[in-house]
């Protein structure tokens, strides 16, 4: 194996003050094509991802990271298609019960076919998005067969990044050895891995959506809606405005989703949930005002980049009609 083979990459990022720069987008793709084969070295990995943390990655890294996975991708993922694309990626301890699932749930119940697939139960201290799949008597989806079943049945599949790409999974998990999130994390977000027509991007911090944005135009690979989450989720907080970014005809725009509740109207403290509310609450054996909101202003997000309603208040109205007449678990 050749060594040496990341140190051009490495070289740019590094030179220097004056000297150093960015990758390209084609240099960004030869370099993960690289990581992608099995060909580079584990400290030129790190010391790669981690320049381009410390410089800040940009829209061309990003997309040529992207393409270089979708040309190792297998074929079936990238001829799925589905309506939507739902990455699930936040880690942080703090994040609270995953009401977007519910989201979802209300989105297939309605003949929206959705692709998630995610990583997060290393650091969550409410139990993973797997987890709770899992008391949802959803399926996990491990191979192809049970991604389409899935699909088929309850126009909803789940895939772990662990099965989706075992290689991009390990490369996640560096955050334990180096300490910090990667680039990884900004690819796994707009990867649309399934091609879907549209896709849902939660980001923690507010720089990355013009970046997640970017990348999704580069690729001209569905549009996307981008905002600020909960612990990074696609999941928006009912309580203030929330500012998103979406792509929509090669262009970036943006809107402010209104809040859904006031502060004032939550009478107590917000009671501490445990993950089998998540099923009281979506049966109706369980009231709570602000979970409530915050599945229907989430879904009202994914129905407008749908383009299923000219405005996110006529999305709102859908999602709400949707609860109304959703069938129980």
């Amino acid at each position: 194996m050749d060594r040496s083979l990341l140190s051009s990459h490495v070289r740019t990022l590094a030179r220097g003050p004056g000297r150093s720069r960015n990758l390209t987008y084609d240099e960004a793709k030869d370099a993960m094509s690289i990581i992608l084969a099995g060909d580079a070295q584990p400290e030129a990995i790190g010391a790669l991802l981690m320049l381009m943390r410390f410089r800040s990655e940009n829209a061309d890294e990003i997309a040529g990271f992207i393409q270089a996975n979708h040309e190792t991708l297998p074929k079936w993922l990238r001829n799925l298609k589905p309506d939507l694309d739902w990455p699930s990626y936040a880690a942080g301890r703090t994040r609270g019960l995953p009401f977007f699932l519910l989201s979802a749930l209300l989105l297939s119940q309605n003949n929206i076919k959705i692709f998630m697939h995610g990583f997060n139960s290393a650091h969550s201290a409410s139990g993973s998005t797997e987890d709770a799949i899992k008391l949802l008597a959803l399926d996990v989806a491990e191979t192809e067969d049970s991604v389409k079943a899935g699909l088929d049945k309850n126009n909803f599949a789940y895939m772990p990044l662990r099965s989706l790409s075992p290689i991009n999974y390990d490369l996640i998990n560096l955050r334990d050895v180096l300490g910090l999130r990667s680039p990884i994390n900004t690819v796994l977000r707009s990867l649309n891995p399934a091609c879907a027509k549209a896709s849902m991007i939660g980001v923690f911090h507010p720089p990355y959506i013009s970046l997640q944005a970017g990348a999704t135009l580069l690729m001209e690979n569905g549009d996307a809606i981008i905002f600020k989450g909960g612990s990074g989720e696609a999941e928006r907080t009912p309580l203030k405005p929330v500012k998103m970014t979406y792509t929509r005809d090669g262009q970036a725009k943006e809107i402010i989703a209104p809040a859904l509740l006031k502060r004032t109207e939550l009478e107590e403290p917000d009671e501490e949930l445990r993950l089998e509310d998540l099923k009281d609450i979506w049966n109706g054996e369980k009231e709570d005002e602000k979970a409530l909101s915050t599945i229907i202003g989430t879904a009202a997000a994914a129905l407008f980049i749908q383009q299923k309603a000219e405005t996110i208040e006529q999305a709102e109205l859908i999602a709400k009609d949707y609860w109304k007449n959703r069938k129980p678990l």
